[in-house]
């Protein structure tokens, strides 16, 4: 199956938000979701993720958060999560969506977050697969199969051959072996311009430990929230069981079989539990 055979029926479009030009891809009709990616991503991690979203009835959007895929890149910009939840915000207003349910992954669960925790009549429910910021970085990576994959990671922002991407992506999966060759051909593109290899290197050295999603944090969200995460995924279970132990009523699904994208590793589990998660009125 082809990466836009997945996408066929959306429409791609740059918007106007915050003063940056930002890539978004918009699919179905309904009520609102807003899909954040994580760290080095773009709108195409999503890939089976929306028309799944637009099949139940949704408007799914997902776009290339600030400075990534083929969103503006503010020259000598900051790129903490703190200013990444800014311009998620300015997408909502540029797409005229007073409020949405957000699903965010890694840094874009850790963007959603933070934007339910500041602005929480904008997001009607919460879903966060893989969240970042649930850990101090140096803890994260103290784990040395963690620092591994960032090491890995690391070596395709700096140097983005097809092997080092296709190594990236790898990482990211249980199944190394199920890397899309397409996706691996649309990451390298997007990777080379040198202005793409500088926000990667901010976002890497961005200092976010004022914005860490602790428990005392977390506990005070009042939105409904759904932990997703992958039966192999770089989070602790211990850390992700105090994360959704601290929110009220939240739910987690561990999904068998998945690491950091258990979202494009298992699709069907995933969409299935969003759909029924997204679906259900607010008590």
């Amino acid at each position: 199956m082809s990466l836009w055979c997945d996408l066929l029926g959306a429409e791609i479009r740059h918007v106007p938000a915050g003063g940056v030009t930002t890539r978004i891809a918009e699919l179905g009709s309904g009520p609102p979701v807003f899909l954040l990616h994580g760290r080095g991503g773009h709108l195409e991690t999503f890939a089976r993720t929306l028309p799944a979203l637009a099949g139940a009835g949704r408007r799914a959007i997902a776009f290339d958060l600030l400075g990534h895929g083929l969103t503006g890149r503010p020259g000598h910009g900051r790129y903490d999560v703190d200013r990444l939840a800014a311009h998620a915000g300015a997408v909502l207003d540029a797409l005229g969506l007073d409020r949405a349910d957000l699903v965010g992954q890694s840094l874009g669960g850790w963007t959603a977050a933070l934007l339910a925790l500041r602005s929480p009549g904008r997001v009607r429910r919460l879903a966060l697969i893989e969240p970042a910021g649930l850990q101090p970085e140096a803890e994260r990576l103290s784990d040395a199969t963690v620092r591994a994959a960032y090491e890995r990671g690391g070596r395709a922002y700096a140097e983005p051959t097809p092997e080092a991407v296709r190594e990236r992506l790898a990482g990211l999966l249980a199944d190394p072996g199920t890397v899309d060759p397409e996706l691996v051909g649309v990451r390298t593109a997007l990777y080379r311009p040198a202005e793409a290899r500088e926000v990667h290197r901010r976002v890497r050295a961005a200092d976010n430990g004022a914005w860490l999603l602790t428990p005392r944090l977390l506990a005070t969200l009042t939105v409904p929230v759904l932990f997703v995460r992958g039966e192999h995924g770089h989070t602790p279970p211990a850390v992700v069981a105090a994360a959704a132990a601290a929110v009220p009523g939240a739910r987690t699904l561990t999904v068998p079989g998945a690491r950091q994208w258990p979202q494009y590793e298992r699709p069907d589990a995933v969409n299935d539990a969003l759909i029924e998660f997204l679906s259900k009125e607010n008590p």
